[in-house]
């Protein structure tokens, strides 16, 4: 059997999710990813070593067409609520009656959400569905309409609790390779000297797209803070100075931040494994009651004491293995972070625990088993009339 990969746009982080589930897929099918970008666009540089079925198209509706017509697969995936995976998939369920699982790694119409009243949110979703914007497949409108449809895909896979609260399906979490991210296949001081790190500082890293609601400024804060206590530096993966906001932290750190730019995946647990401490908090925005980042199961894999906020399933995922601050008090992350630093120990203890935490609920072995399932599910409900399931068939179909 063969799973088709629908991906909205290979330009974007959003090819992450989409290459984790084409990997384990590709250990029970065959796979194929398939993904949109426009004229001048390169592939996200994290995965750009990588194969994919390329559909190179800056019309929305003929790259929806393009999409639809290069799927090749007995059953298709798309990743994300968006017009060139979902929109694409649905196509081709109700052309060629394929079988469709929709991937949601987060909550994609939080938009309106922060407007406080329905009749605010109400003008809000009219200007959008009426205004311009129609050339963006990613846009509102877009979201909002699918959104609504999310109920025709033959299964829906959420990554937390409130979007399985909200639309169903199955839970399936953002997790990781513990095999591959896995401390002891790295030389901490040899990988920092490959790297030019510092080797006789404790190293703060953040891997991903520098923004302000992610705690990165409370972080310079406490290095400076504790300047003459511990020598601490914060390294930053994933942009370089070019990006303003990175330029602005580099600015404010001065001497307490590094900054290492856009590295391949492949790279990334070495350079986890010249760290100590994963800083990962954030502020509190509607987006963030549906989404968790899949760093935090890496940092977890690699043994790193993680910081991150109340949001979401982050309590629960680091209860007893990690440390939660409020999300959007910049004191509360800061003496988060000061407390982890003078307390080398227990942040250590913390690390171990974190990663048995993944190997136990969040590692690929994990989501292997629960996205196996899915899809033999999908396939078997689409062979048996819905009056002859088998028992077992009809008690998984009531317990959702």
């Amino acid at each position: 059997m063969k799973i088709s990969v629908l991906i909205p746009s290979l330009a974007s982080n959003g090819v992450t999710r989409g290459w984790i589930l084409a990997q384990l897929l590709g250990r029970h099918y065959d796979v194929e990813m398939i993904g949109r970008m426009k004229q001048g666009e390169t592939v996200f540089p994290w995965f750009a070593n990588y194969s994919y079925t390329v559909v190179r198209e800056n019309s929305l509706p003929k790259a929806i067409h393009e999409m639809e017509r290069h799927i090749t697969g007995d059953v298709v995936l798309a990743y994300c609520v968006a017009m060139t995976s979902f929109g694409a998939g649905l196509l081709a369920k109700y052309r060629r009656r394929l079988p469709l699982v929709l991937d949601m790694p987060e909550w994609e119409v939080h938009d309106h959400y922060r407007w406080k009243t329905r009749t605010s949110r109400a003008l809000m979703i009219a200007r959008n569905l009426i205004g311009p914007g129609w050339s963006n497949g990613h846009s509102f409108k877009y979201r909002y309409v699918l959104d609504h449809l999310t109920h025709l895909a033959d299964e829906r896979l959420v990554c937390c609790d409130f979007l399985k609260e909200r639309y169903g399906g199955v839970w399936l979490p953002q997790g990781t390779d513990t095999n591959r991210f896995d401390p002891s296949r790295f030389d901490k001081q040899a990988m920092r000297r490959k790297w030019g790190l510092p080797e006789d500082a404790t190293l703060l890293i953040f891997g991903g797209n520098p923004q302000p609601n992610k705690g990165l400024e409370e972080t310079v804060a406490a290095l400076h803070a504790l300047e003459d206590k511990v020598k601490a530096r914060l390294v930053i993966v994933g942009r370089d100075t070019s990006h303003r906001y990175t330029k602005k932290i580099m600015d404010l750190g001065r001497d307490k931040a590094i900054c290492l730019g856009a590295q391949p995946f492949e790279v990334m647990p070495e350079l986890l494994a010249t760290a100590d401490i994963a800083p990962m908090p954030q502020t509190p925005e509607p987006k963030s009651r549906g989404y968790i980042p899949a760093k935090i199961y890496e940092a977890m894999a690699m043994a790193l004491p993680v910081i991150a906020s109340d949001l979401c399933d982050t309590p629960k995922i680091l209860d007893g293995c990690g440390y939660i601050a409020r999300a959007g008090d910049s004191r509360a992350v800061q003496a988060t972070i000061e407390h982890v630093l003078t307390h080398p120990d227990e942040a250590r203890e913390m690390g171990r625990r974190a990663r048995q935490r993944v190997i136990d609920r969040y590692s690929w072995e994990v989501m292997d088993g629960i996205l196996f399932d899915a899809i033999e599910s999908v396939v078997e409900r689409r062979r048996t009339p819905a009056g002859s399931r088998p028992l077992a068939g009809n008690l998984r179909e009531m317990s959702r």
